[in-house]
């Protein structure tokens, strides 16, 4: 299953755009929600990351892969009765980690006196491992910023679903608002009617009678102007979020501003992703992968060989092989090497070590114990996260079918207010029923009509939750 994203680049030229002043007029929620996700700080900050996860990938991939050092040596020059003394040590290096720590040295002794040009100590070095664990240490190292670069994008990803969220989150909290006032409007219209029957009956101003149904419509009057109040407010700190400054007052038509362009949705089914990629299964499994290679990487055998020639020797006048091998199990540690002169003096010399050490071979247990419980944790942390996997798929279908229920019955309202409204509109102007009986209809379409797009922009959210519980397929270089 394919996971909603916003593109990078999208996300990347949002935070470039600049906001807008306006007298009020209608805004596509479209525009709105881009403007949102350009106002996001948290968004613009995981960008920052993202590009400084790159840049730390790069500068891994350099250190660890091929690299060639060449070095002038130190020149010196001085003089004596028979005139100047120059000598120079060149060197150079070149190191192919991906062949087993491969590591090639060339190096001389360059002299020149009188004229006379002489090279010396021309030495050819090459070492490389033949079993140990610097090939694994190293691929560690990579996997580790590649998972660095990883998380950085799921992360600038998630945060940008999450605005979303956050977004329709307070456009539904508007609506709500607005479907509040319109219920109250309603309320204010038939206690004005019941206001008036009381006055049309002759009751006195004094009378409680009179009294409380006066206090019903004041009442409802100062409910309707504080939850007026505060919907100008909350509109204004919303399209301040979007980028946009507007002016509203107690006039405004709230109902005007009810969106009628969010496209309805369909539902995603949780069942339709990859278990294993839901965000807790798959950080608690990524934990045991890079962990078990980290505990094999920590082998208690090793083995490496190195060998070189010597050309003009100074220390024996020839040319000379040197070959070596040295390794490590537990606390034991040990070398061998074999120097041989080429020539007429052909007298190798032979070099042998070796160390132990009883308390490595006591900390190398402990530490095979050690890590035979982090591997049982480790296990055990993602059979809790599958568990919690497991749970989550209850939570979601059930919600979803709520969704539904919802949506069908609330469909179902507003098409049967819908129809009657159409009737007694037609009642209304032939005189048969009331202005309030018609006024009640009425709102009932208007409130139907806020609760629709309500249970769409929960769809939207609904999908978002679900999104931002799973990750991509992580991509490694």
């Amino acid at each position: 299953m394919k996971i909603k994203k916003y593109p990078l680049g999208l996300i990347l030229s949002l935070i470039f755009l600049s906001s807008a002043a306006f007298c009020f007029e209608p805004v596509s929620t479209c525009d709105l929600l881009m403007s949102y996700l350009e106002n996001d700080t948290t968004l613009k900050k995981n960008v920052i990351d993202a590009q400084k996860a790159q840049l730390s990938l790069d500068s891994t991939n350099i250190s660890n892969g091929f690299d060639i050092t060449v070095s002038t040596g130190t020149f010196s020059l001085s003089f004596d009765d028979n005139g100047a003394v120059m000598s120079v040590k060149p060197s150079v290096k070149a190191s192919i980690p991906q062949a087993s720590g491969l590591s090639v040295t060339a190096s001389s002794n360059f002299s020149y006196k009188n004229s006379d040009m002489k090279f010396s100590d021309i030495k050819l070095n090459a070492s490389a491992e033949i079993i140990g664990n610097s090939g694994l240490a190293r691929e560690i190292t990579l996997l580790k910023a590649q998972r660095n670069l990883t998380e950085a994008k799921r992360k600038l990803q998630t945060q940008a679903i999450t605005a979303e969220k956050s977004f329709y989150t307070e456009l539904k909290s508007l609506l709500n608002s607005t479907s509040s006032i319109i219920n109250l409007q309603k309320t204010l219209y038939n206690n004005k009617i019941d206001f008036e029957k009381i006055k049309a009956q002759g009751y006195s101003t004094g009378s409680s009678t009179y009294r409380l149904a006066q206090m019903k419509v004041l009442s409802t009057e100062h409910d309707i102007e504080n939850s007026t109040r505060s919907l100008i407010h909350d509109y204004v700190v919303f399209y301040k979020k979007c980028g946009y400054d507007i002016s509203l007052t107690a006039d405004t038509d709230f109902y005007d501003l009810i969106p009628a362009d969010i496209s309805e949705v369909e539902a995603l089914d949780i069942l339709s992703f990859n278990p294993d990629l839901y965000s807790e299964v798959e950080s608690a499994l990524w934990t045991n992968r890079i962990n078990s290679m980290q505990r094999k990487a920590k082998s208690n055998f090793s083995l490496s060989a190195n060998g070189g020639v010597t050309f003009n020797n100074s220390a024996t006048d020839s040319t000379t092989v040197d070959a070596g091998i040295s390794s490590t199990y537990g606390g034991l540690t040990g070398s061998a090497g074999i120097s041989m002169p080429l020539g007429n003096n052909f007298i190798p010399a032979f070099t042998l070590s070796a160390s132990v050490s009883p308390n490595t071979w006591k900390q190398n247990n402990i530490t095979q114990q050690t890590a035979a419980l982090d591997e049982k944790q480790e296990l055990l942390s993602i059979e809790t996260a599958r568990a919690n996997y497991a749970t989550k798929v209850v939570d979601f279908q059930q919600s979803l079918e709520d969704l539904m229920w919802t949506k069908q019955s609330e469909q179902e309202s507003y098409e049967m207010y819908v129809a009657l409204e159409k009737d007694l509109s037609k009642w209304f102007r032939d005189g048969y029923i009331s202005e309030s009986e018609y006024y009640s209809a009425k709102v009932n379409v208007q409130s139907y009509t806020v609760k629709k797009i309500i249970n769409t922009i929960d769809f939207i959210i609904y999908n978002d939750n679900i999104v931002t519980m799973f990750v991509d397929e992580i991509q490694e270089n």
